[in-house]
């Protein structure tokens, strides 16, 4: 089961998602996509995240999480990723 939710990004795209890459990969996980779209994953304490984003029009993105450790909460997941966004 995935899980979908969209961020709205407030400064230039390419910026926030190289700070967004910055963040994953300086973490352990990995990190591949471009202005339209991609894919990642990260290390957390109980294991793997994995997800993909979309850029959508007005400035948002869309990101799913198609996979998350059974004990990980999707809304601490999502918080998570939204912090990386702001």
């Amino acid at each position: 089961m995935s899980h979908s939710f969209t961020v709205k990004i407030n400064s230039d795209l390419s910026s926030v998602l190289k700070k967004v890459e910055n963040t994953i990969t300086s973490n352990g996980g990995t990190f591949n996509g471009s202005t339209s779209s991609g894919s990642f994953s990260g290390k957390t304490a109980i294991g793997m995240v994995k997800g993909e984003y979309r850029c959508i029009p007005s400035n948002e993105v869309e990101i799913t999480i198609t996979d998350k450790p059974f004990v990980a909460p999707y809304s601490k997941i999502e918080s998570t990723i939204r912090e990386y966004f702001s």
